[in-house]
């Protein structure tokens, strides 16, 4: 070997600072970053109670879970931001109205507009009120689907809407009952004809658990918590939900 070789030969690297160590390297970098992960999960485990951890996981992939609508469910439509309209009316006997004068129309803004914020195309309860206004009468379904040109009509009758606990003059207790239908208008032989696709009772308590004393919130401020409620609920029967809500 000549001294051209010798030099060349010295001179070569040794050790792990050649190109073979640079999988090494990587490698090593995983597993830094896996037990990081390991740790911060296992000290979210100790602190995050019962099956939280689990829920925030798969908020982190897929986002707030949603349950589907009794509505959707039931007929197979979805409203939420889709071409389909509907007009909401109610039918509530004047004897329920002595805690809340103007419970009738009350009651279909209220529906209405938890619906127009979930994205549900449905007409301005203003438009349905001054309709309701004019007839002197409010649940006529086929005369409302004529009316606003819509593809479903919503109707309330509420048959039960107290305030106070049963048997007691000193405890808020809400307590609302009717049922909910919906129908699909249809043309048949060149005539808007609405066909009933669904209905369910409802049977609400307002607050959900306890009732309130009657000194610590108003009476008009309870009814208008109850109905907020009742409208709220009646609303999510038509679009989707987070698991939990209403319960």
């Amino acid at each position: 070997m000549n001294s051209l070789d010798v030099s060349n030969h010295n001179s070569r690297p040794t050790g792990s600072s050649g190109p073979s160590a640079l999988p090494q390297r990587s490698r090593l970098r995983r597993l830094v970053l896996l037990s990081a992960l390991m740790g911060v999960f296992a000290v979210l485990a100790v602190t995050i109670p019962g099956c939280s951890l689990s829920v925030m996981a798969g908020k982190m992939l897929f986002g707030n879970p949603k349950m589907t609508s009794e509505f959707q469910i039931a007929t197979g439509v979805d409203l939420v931001d889709s071409e389909w309209s509907v007009v909401v009316i109610a039918r509530v006997p004047s004897y329920l109205s002595g805690d809340l004068a103007t419970l009738e129309p009350d009651l279909i803004t209220g529906v209405t507009d938890h619906l127009l914020r979930e994205s549900i195309d449905a007409t301005a309860a203003d438009l349905v009120i001054d309709w309701i206004d004019e007839r002197g009468t409010s649940d006529d379904v086929a005369r409302a689907a004529k009316k606003f040109n819509t593809d479903y009509v919503i109707h309330v009758h509420l048959a039960t809407f107290d305030n106070l606990e049963q048997k007691s003059t000193w405890l808020h207790r809400g307590r609302s009952a009717g049922i909910v239908s919906a129908y699909k208008v249809e043309m048949i032989g060149g005539k808007r004809v609405p066909r009933m696709i669904f209905e369910r009772g409802f049977d609400e308590r307002h607050p959900r658990r306890q009732p309130v004393p009657v000194g610590e919130v108003s009476r008009t401020v309870f009814v208008r918590r109850h109905l907020d409620q009742l409208t709220g609920d009646l609303a999510r029967k038509f679009h989707s939900n987070p698991p939990g809500v209403g319960i």
